[in-house]
């Protein structure tokens, strides 16, 4: 059973990338497959203004995050039924000290203030039309 124990630890440091010896494992030790360092989960740093920013809809206020994402499909932050959305119609990123608002290649686009755009920093008052939903863009 042993032999069978320092046979499978050293196929699964090998798949690692690890180089093991047999002769490292002895009778009674435990084969340590750990990483080398300790891995620490960091906080996400803070956003570079202290302002939040929202998407203000007939239905109230929605608070963007990095990577939201908007469109009738089922892994969109915000789902649409506007049959005039993608499935993945835009996403909202951080760029710098604003908001990029980035069309994903939407059959009907996207449209700020009445124009359309592939991708635009957005500004306090911006009106965004997806399909036939609409949105303004908030900093509080």
């Amino acid at each position: 059973m042993e032999k069978l124990k320092i046979w499978i630890a050293t196929k699964i440091a090998g798949i690692k990338g690890k180089s093991v010896k047999q002769e490292e494992f002895k009778q009674g030790d435990k084969a340590d497959l750990a990483p080398t360092r300790r891995y620490v989960i960091t906080k996400e740093k803070e956003l570079g203004h202290s302002k939040q920013s929202y998407l203000i809809t007939d239905f109230g206020a929605i608070l963007l995050q990095p990577g939201f994402l908007v469109g009738r499909g089922h892994s969109c932050h915000l789902k649409l039924t506007d049959p005039g959305s993608s499935r993945v119609h835009a996403s909202f990123n951080l760029d710098g000290d604003g908001w990029l608002l980035k069309d994903n290649m939407s059959k009907n686009g996207t449209l700020v203030n009445g124009r359309p755009i592939r991708s635009a920093v957005l500004k306090t008052g911006d009106r965004i039309q997806i399909g036939q939903t609409l949105f303004v863009y908030e900093e509080r």
